[in-house]
């Protein structure tokens, strides 16, 4: 449980780095004043063996001088126990030393440390065999035995001795190391609060961005869609509350067209309810009233009852076509079957199609289009629909003897279709309602077909395609809709 915040995790990572750094401090630490106790013993003593050869003849005549050797050894043993001297041949072999019996393990001393600490271009500390530990090397000094004969041997000494070993260990346990280790445990301490400190204060704002989300998503509260992280440090926290925000937008505004669309969609299963009864009402009573008094009926009104029955039956196909169509293109995020063509030749072929009906209706149906209109890219059966239902919609709304006019021309790079007619017009009021899905400017008019989805099949098809239509509107004097297809 204790690890599952990050600043607990980088709080156990700074302590484990810290151990870590204070092990490998502790380590190099003691290797460092070992080799500089190594180092200034050696310098302190580097012409030590000189001093001795230059007053001592501790080979006369080819052999060796014990009675000097013994009094040198005796010597150095009173003013200075912590070296060791040892008597070399020219080779290396140990000819002589200042030990007991049974101490000395080696008797040969390699000769390369030896000849560079004579030639001068030694860095100390430099180190040599130990006779008295086969794999050990210590610190020394060296120098030549020399006489009238040539090179006799060396005389090599041995600085940190076993006694010297011995003292170093118990300085290893001395009050100073103690009180070294003390500081460094402290400081590392330190390091460690004040390293909590920054993570506290770094973490501080991870921790407030968290409170806002489980506040968004109401854990511990009702939650509420308005919260959202504020900063303004620009860093790599506040990106992230940036996008929290950016998401939090954009789930606000899913949630509101969810709820948009959910109240949209009661209203609609209220209207296709009322929609979808009125006929169904409609063709069984008719059907009903057939089969109770069909033997009263004469031939002309029982097929005055049927065709009733089947207009109304007509009118119910009609609309759940197209309740199946807006589902379709609510369904689509983009056009499918896009490809170029001509808008004028749509229309004069759509125009074509509804003449009969404007003239069995004493409507005028007219086509102005402009021959330099380019080619437009789109959807050629989605926009014969769009020119159908306008059209469809001005036949509905046009008394006989009005006129309807289809214009194609070219403004700003764009092709503009108007479908202009002066029907009945339409309030102010209801303009802004009219794309609505089942919305009906008046619902009591007997000849009506229409459920009111032909206009909202228009504007969904338009909005595929990227355009708007528009609408204008005068009582008893028309309504112009238009749109604009880019070329």
């Amino acid at each position: 449980m204790m690890l599952r915040t990050l600043y607990s995790r980088l709080a156990l990572t700074l302590f484990i780095l810290l151990c870590l750094v204070g092990v490998i401090l502790i380590q190099i630490i003691g290797h460092s004043s070992t080799l500089y106790q190594q180092e200034v013993a050696q310098k302190l003593n580097r012409e030590l063996a000189a001093h001795i050869v230059a007053e001592q003849p501790l080979i006369q005549d080819r052999k060796i001088n014990h009675q000097a050797l013994d009094h040198l050894f005796h010597q150095l043993m009173v003013i200075n126990p912590s070296i060791e001297l040892y008597l070399l041949d020219k080779q290396g072999t140990v000819l002589g030393y200042s030990a007991p019996e049974g101490k000395v393990k080696r008797t040969q001393v390699s000769l390369d440390p030896v000849k560079e600490f004579l030639d001068g271009s030694a860095r100390f500390p430099l180190k040599g065999d130990d006779p008295r530990n086969t794999n050990g090397r210590k610190v020394f000094s060296a120098a030549s035995i020399v006489n009238q004969d040539g090179l006799q041997g060396y005389l090599y000494i041995v600085l940190g001795g076993e006694q010297y070993d011995h003292v170093v260990q118990m300085l290893g346990n001395s009050y100073i190391l103690d009180s070294a280790l003390l500081v460094l445990l402290v400081a590392l301490a330190a390091a460690l609060t004040g390293g909590l400190v920054v993570f506290a204060l770094q973490t501080r704002r991870l921790r407030v961005l968290g409170n806002v989300m489980r506040r968004y998503a109401g854990e511990g509260g009702d939650g509420s869609l308005a919260i959202r992280y504020s900063g303004n440090t620009n860093d790599e926290i506040d990106v992230l509350g940036q996008q929290f925000n950016a998401m939090a937008d954009k789930i606000t505004s899913q949630i509101n067209e969810l709820m948009q669309m959910d109240s949209v969609r009661r209203e609609m299963v209220a209207n296709i309810s009322h929609d979808l009864r009125t006929p169904l009402t409609t063709m069984r009573g008719y059907l009903e009233t057939l089969q109770l008094k069909h033997a009263e009926l004469s031939t002309e009104e029982q097929r005055q009852y049927l065709q009733t029955a089947l207009s109304h039956c007509q009118r119910l196909g009609q609309m759940v076509e197209e309740l199946f169509e807006l589902a379709r293109l609510d369904s689509c995020e983009s056009v499918v079957f896009s490809e170029p063509f001509s808008m004028c030749e749509l229309v004069q072929d759509v125009t074509q199609k509804f003449q009969l009906r404007a003239r069995e209706k004493s409507i005028q149906l007219n086509a102005s289009l402009n021959p330099e209109a380019p080619l437009v890219y789109g959807d050629i059966a989605m926009m014969q629909r769009v020119l159908e239902n306008l059209l469809e919609n001005g036949l509905r709304h046009t008394p006989a003897g009005g006129s309807i006019n289809v214009g194609v021309d070219v403004d700003s790079g764009n092709v503009v279709v108007q479908v202009a007619d002066t029907g009945c017009g339409i309030p102010a009021e209801d303009v802004p309602r009219i794309f609505e899905r089942f919305y009906q400017q008046d619902k009591n008019r007997p000849a009506s077909n229409s459920a009111g989805l032909g206009l909202a099949i228009v504007k969904r098809i338009l909005e595929l395609h990227g355009s708007v239509i528009k609408v204008s509107s005068e009582l008893e004097r028309g309504t112009t809709f238009s749109f604009r297809i880019p070329v």
